[in-house]
């Protein structure tokens, strides 16, 4: 927030982030235009080869997004941010702006399974190699993995649809130590719960359909230092087009409003529905950061909770989870996370599907396992609802 009298905090900052205390509108006005005036000959020169700010076109810039953008940079505390159409935009403009003319990206295999097909699949045709990093923990892997070549190493933390929390320092000392930069996929997490720049990371990016649009519209965003957000701006994003529109920032703007507590109450219900399956005898295993051999360890780097995404293995396989999934009443079958309803969904065949069978067996999803988005219903009616379920297996 520029000219700030003290260092605001971050529940204020979801609220006044990217404004001026010289705002005189109480919500951003939206910008439904596709140009804006250029004025001068020379000024239009300057800005179209980025040597001074100001908005050109609503592809490369709108005044609507700019205060999404500057909000989501506050929350982060980046310097800049950038808003794409959505979070697979995002980590392609990533990819191609950073690596591409026959680069090398290191990666942990713990991914929301379209990222993961975009590496493996798409990113090798265009030039691009990729390694995954079976042990995402072991950073002896992560060094190994890395080549002349490498432009990024790149975590998603916490992980899909097994909700993995890593330490992403040590993995940060060893980009910079090689040289390279290290880029955090913070979608679960959102700037509520962590904080990837204070931890190391040069660039943290985000599926805003999740939790900060609570479910109702499709955009992403970039976050770093302002030179290389800049500069991304001017080059690959404005030629590629994957821009936000102004209506959707709009509306993400007013939704961020309520992200700290909608954040807190997705995390507390998650936290008591998977302290109920952590002792139902027909659960094998509770994918959920509170419970655990590691759980001291994942609430050191996120002491706020750990949102709404968990997941839980059915004793049996594929057929009983089928059954549970089908059985539920409360939950809806559906592809999102961080809706206000609790969502289910079976990653092996649908979210993951796209993984072969040994490539979702080093990332230990198996056919037995449901994942769930809990939203903010009554926990104990979620908690009913999965009894019943799993009663009829």
């Amino acid at each position: 927030m520029a000219n700030k009298l003290w260092k605001l905090r971050p529940k204020t900052l979801e609220i006044h982030g990217g404004g001026e205390f010289s705002d005189i509108g109480l919500r951003p006005v939206v910008d439904r235009v596709t140009a804006y005036p250029l004025g001068s000959f020379e000024r239009a020169k300057r800005l179209f080869e980025g040597s001074e700010d100001g908005f050109i076109y609503t592809r490369i810039n709108n005044r609507t997004v700019d205060r999404l953008e500057k909000r989501i940079a506050a929350l982060e505390g980046g310097e800049a941010g950038l808003a794409t159409s959505s979070g697979m935009s995002a980590i392609m403009l990533l990819s191609l702006y950073l690596a591409h003319s026959g680069g090398h990206i290191v990666s942990s295999n713990r991914l929301y399974g379209g990222v993961f097909h975009w590496f493996r699949e798409f990113l090798p045709k265009l030039g691009i190699a990729v390694t995954f990093v079976e042990n995402p923990q072991d950073i002896e892997e992560w060094k190994r993995a890395i080549r002349p070549e490498t432009k990024f190493l790149a975590l998603e933390n916490p992980s899909n649809p097994l909700i993995d929390v890593f330490d992403p320092r040590p993995i940060a000392k060893l980009a910079h130590r090689e040289g390279k930069k290290f880029i955090v996929d913070s979608t679960l997490a959102t700037p509520a719960l962590a904080k990837p720049l204070k931890q190391g990371a040069d660039i943290v990016w985000h599926s805003l359909s999740k939790y900060f649009g609570d479910g109702e519209v499709v955009g992403g965003c970039i976050v770093g230092k302002k030179e290389l957000i800049c500069d991304i701006r001017v080059s690959w994003f404005r030629d590629l087009g994957g821009c936000m529109s102004p209506d959707n920032a709009a509306i993400f703007l007013s939704h961020a409003e309520s992200l700290f507590g909608r954040m807190s109450e997705h995390s507390r219900n998650a936290s008591k529905v998977a302290r109920f399956l952590s002792h139902h005898p027909k659960v094998k295993k509770v994918f959920y950061p509170a419970y655990g051999s590691h759980a001291a360890a994942a609430r050191r780097f996120m002491p706020n909770g750990f949102g709404g995404l968990m997941a839980f293995e059915i004793k049996g396989g594929r057929r009983e989870a089928k059954t549970v999934l089908e059985s539920l009443k409360l939950f809806w079958h559906a592809p999102n996370i961080g809706e206000s309803r609790s969502l289910v969904i079976h990653p092996a065949t649908t979210t993951h599907g796209q993984l072969t069978p040994e490539e979702l067996e080093k990332a230990k999803i198996t056919e037995g396992i449901l994942r769930l988005s809990i939203g903010r219903e009554d926990p104990r009616d979620l908690i009913e609802d999965l009894r019943h379920a799993l009663s009829r297996i």
